[in-house]
């Protein structure tokens, strides 16, 4: 991550000529730059949070409501093991 940000960087804000006419960049604004270099950061900011929180309590979500499914049908739920159990609640609490 931290070398395709600095090559994105550098590419960004002070490229080379042959790089420049390789890519076919175009000349922007500095303050266009600060923004476009604001609003990536801010993308991977929040895929980072989205990833670390909102994803696994989505995927907890889905899991409980698979399973209140599988009980109402007569199915059978999945017994987890005990010790994650435990661990889980002592992380959550």
């Amino acid at each position: 991550m931290v070398l395709a940000l600095s090559i994105a960087t550098y590419m960004l804000f002070d490229p080379a000529d042959w790089l420049f006419d390789l890519m076919q960049l175009t000349d922007m604004t500095w303050r266009f730059r600060v923004f476009i270099l604001a609003l990536a950061t801010g993308g991977f900011a929040c895929a980072y949070l989205a990833e670390r929180v909102l994803f696994q309590q989505v995927a907890k979500g889905i899991g409980m409501l698979g399973q209140k499914i599988r009980s109402a049908r007569g199915l059978g739920g999945k017994k987890r093991k005990e010790y994650k159990i435990i661990l889980e609640k002592m992380r959550y609490d």
